[in-house]
């Protein structure tokens, strides 16, 4: 390609039109490579593991990702965040500061749900569950009768923080994870 290229820059220029060699960028070198990773057993015989990974020119600017594996170690969950948007990794000033805090992000501690049981009931005639007075945003097509027996199922639940004030949860059942929806938070 870059061949091509030159060709084409030398028939211009003898053509007599000025031209420039393309420019070639080069990918950036990762500034805060930190990563971490951990198991999680939702049931008996079942282990995921965690991984979680950060990418930028430094850590203030990095991206951080999550990534959920299989027993094969195919990937069975994955986003990715802007880290300075997710309060857990938000603020890291260097690569070990970014490293403990991607500890803690894929190994929440505290009264956190476990089980889709723990989420906040649903009443009738409200919009969304309730968690006092935080909302639980479940997943777009997930409807009151869908998010009863979701939680009637009481199914393993693995929650990480998502945002600045928000939860992601995700439910494993019957070999698969899903997103369940947001749990909110003061933040």
């Amino acid at each position: 390609m870059r061949i091509v290229a030159v060709a084409i820059a030398v028939a211009l220029a003898a053509c007599g039109v000025a031209t420039t060699e393309p420019e070639v960028h080069q990918e950036a070198a990762n500034g805060c490579p930190a990563s971490t990773s951990t198991t999680w057993t939702p049931q008996s015989g079942v282990a995921l593991t965690i991984e979680a990974a950060t990418v930028g020119a430094d850590c203030a600017q990095a991206n951080a990702a999550i990534i959920l594996r299989g027993a094969g170690g195919g990937t069975v969950w994955t986003e990715t965040y802007p880290a300075a948007q997710v309060m857990t990794l938000a603020g890291a000033d260097s690569v070990e500061d970014m490293q403990r805090r991607l500890g803690e992000w894929i190994s929440p501690g505290g009264a956190m749900a476990d089980s889709t049981g723990d989420l906040p009931e649903w009443t009738a005639g409200e919009d969304a569950p309730m968690s006092g007075e935080f909302p639980f945003y479940p997943e777009e097509g997930l409807d009151r009768a869908g998010y009863a027996a979701l939680r009637a199922r009481d199914a393993p639940l693995f929650c990480y923080v998502q945002g600045m004030e928000s939860l992601a949860c995700l439910a494993w059942e019957n070999g698969d994870l899903a997103k369940v929806g947001l749990q909110t938070f003061p933040g």
